[in-house]
């Protein structure tokens, strides 16, 4: 019992220290993240001025839709930092089919809602 208190005791005195002698980059590092915002928007967000991207990400894509005669389909093709916010790619498949041409499908481009988490 006696090892077990000791070693507890070791480990608390540690974790003062080390708080207490904590360089001030980690100091700066620890207020960096005190005030927090999220944004968002479609296709891509910035952060408000005087505020960082501290990361982000595709909030939601549409429900795909698989019919007898119609299709459509999201694929996400991108999430990225982006200048002082976020972007995201995504893409649309439409379907449709005929009786006498079968399935065609076309492809075009995709704004999905986005956002970006800021910090002071």
């Amino acid at each position: 019992m006696r090892q077990r208190a000791k070693y507890a005791s070791f480990t608390g005195l540690g974790i003062a220290v080390g708080i207490l002698v904590s360089p001030p980059a980690v100091q700066a590092a620890v207020n960096y993240f005190d005030t927090t915002r999220t944004v968002s928007g479609s296709g891509a967000v910035s952060c408000p001025y005087g505020w960082r991207v501290t990361g982000g990400g595709v909030a939601s894509l549409p429900s795909d839709y698989f019919g007898s005669y119609s299709s459509r389909e999201y694929t996400l093709t991108g999430s990225m930092p982006y200048g002082n916010g976020w972007k995201a790619t995504a893409k649309q498949t439409n379907g449709s089919y005929s009786t006498y041409s079968g399935w065609r499908f076309s492809t075009s481009g995709y704004f999905p809602q986005v956002f970006a988490v800021c910090a002071s």
